[in-house]
């Protein structure tokens, strides 16, 4: 198995529903075997900066690879992550 996490702040809080409702669409994308997109439970503080995170987990790297190069991923990316987002930090794992 492979987890890609990201932890993300979003520039503004008013349009989070919209953002995280376009990033809940990378749930339906077919190497995608589980994805969470949630907001933090632990307060905003030193130790914990980032406001939303993104789980997702796939059968291998592989289709990971798939996963980020499949248009409406790039398309979510480039058209709304990234101009919503301010600041995030990516992390992947096999388990």
């Amino acid at each position: 198995m492979h987890r890609h996490t990201v932890l993300f702040n979003l520039k503004d809080a008013s349009n989070s529903e919209d953002v995280i409702n376009k990033l809940r669409e990378l749930e339906k994308l077919p190497t995608v075997e589980a994805m969470v997109i949630e907001k933090n439970i632990v307060p905003i503080g030193e130790h914990s900066p980032y406001e939303w995170c993104l789980i997702g987990d796939f059968a291998d790297l592989e289709a990971r690879d798939s996963y980020e190069k499949h248009e409406i991923h790039v398309d979510i990316i480039k058209g709304t992550f990234l101009p919503n987002v301010k600041d995030f930090i990516m992390s992947d794992i096999n388990f």
